[in-house]
């Protein structure tokens, strides 16, 4: 299988390869040479990450360094809170660390936006390298720089902007996951088609048709567009000031969903799956698109989840937007879509106008 990279340049701030690999972890060694290498290294693990795969991580960095010290992370969302934060911390600023010691985060999401967190909080910034092992991590999250927490009142809503030194993905780790995560990258690498590329729908529809839905090695192609889309997107806006914007897209009524479930009753791909429903809806109400509800619809059989359960808590889920990081001058700020392909970013200045969008959505997936 021939391996694949691509190169983030955030204008003068910094430089990062992101790789992506199938069974040869040893090639991350690549990121660790020259006289100035620490001995040890910081690892950072997601605890289903390390059942599965905990000997073939260890004896990989157990050639580069000549101290690991690792910290498990519970698996889930609900890991991402204060408390776990400052276990963290604590654990990290416990160690004999010095300001060139590498933090590697192995995980997905949910571990990536802790580990960096807590890399970028540390001695004002440890060196940072990701490991994702989810589709999610892989298309998504590890790559960019976001990292972060959540709070009651909100996801994502502690945390900072943190580069990594690079980003070193193998597909082999995506052969333990679970039906759930595979369908959370699912949801992501459907955000990447509707924003930038269509094709990307053709690209699924040959993988499904061939029934190739969990085999790691044939899904190199759509993760490594998808990783390209994001590396293109945070190059030219990393601060999230402009287009980078539109990699939210479905994402304000997802992480309202996400809330008000109190995370965890609903996975990420999910609550995302139906928020970009919801903003083709609403794109289709106030930008007058013609987007077919279908598009999204026909993937619907590969999830499993209700929306009955939140039916009578629109009022909330509307208030919970209210509460998310786009809203300016206290109106709901969407990204929308224009047509595919063609994202934009749009104030509700009437917030109501929202529930008959909600009404539509929870009855879709009830």
């Amino acid at each position: 299988m021939d391996n694949r990279f691509t190169t983030l340049n955030i204008s003068n701030e910094s430089s990062y390869t992101i790789k992506l690999v199938h069974k040869e972890l040893s090639k991350i060694s690549e990121y660790f040479s020259g006289s100035s290498v620490s001995e040890r290294a910081l690892v950072i693990v997601d605890e289903q990450v390390h059942f599965y795969h905990r000997d073939w991580i260890e004896s990989t960095l157990g050639k580069i360094f000549k101290y690991l010290s690792s910290y498990i992370v519970p698996s889930g969302e609900k890991s991402k809170n204060l408390s776990q934060f400052s276990s963290l911390l604590h654990w990290i600023l416990e160690q004999p660390i010095e300001r060139n010691t590498p933090c590697i985060v192995i995980g997905g999401g949910v571990v990536g936006d802790l580990g960096g967190f807590v890399a970028a909080s540390t001695l004002r910034g440890l060196p940072l390298y990701h490991i994702p092992t989810t589709l999610l991590a892989m298309v998504d999250s590890a790559i960019g720089g976001k990292t972060g927490i959540n709070h009651s009142t909100g996801k994502n809503l502690i945390g900072s902007f943190y580069q990594p030194i690079g980003v070193f993905a193998d597909t082999h780790f995506l052969s333990t996951l679970n039906r759930k995560e595979w369908t959370n990258g699912l949801s992501e690498i459907l955000k990447y088609a509707f924003i930038q590329d269509k094709g990307i729908f053709t690209n699924l529809e040959e993988l499904f048709a061939q029934n190739y839905d969990y085999e790691p090695p044939k899904w190199l192609d759509v993760i490594y567009r998808s990783a390209q889309i994001k590396s293109e997107i945070v190059a030219v806006d990393a601060l999230e000031k402009g287009t980078r914007e539109f990699l939210n897209f479905g994402h304000t009524f997802g992480h309202a969903i996400e809330n008000i479930a109190d995370y965890g009753t609903f996975s990420h791909g999910e609550a995302i799956f139906a928020g970009m429903y919801a903003a083709i809806l609403t794109s289709n109400k106030f930008l007058n698109a013609k987007i077919d509800p279908n598009l999204i619809l026909q993937y619907a059989y590969r999830y499993n989840f209700s929306l009955a359960s939140i039916r009578y808590l629109i009022p909330d889920l509307i208030e919970q937007m209210k509460r998310d990081k786009k809203v300016k001058q206290s109106h709901i700020r969407l990204i929308l879509l224009q047509d595919i392909e063609a994202p934009v970013a749009y104030i509700i200045e009437n917030e109501n106008h929202l529930s008959a969008v909600w009404e539509q959505t929870i009855d879709t997936f009830s």
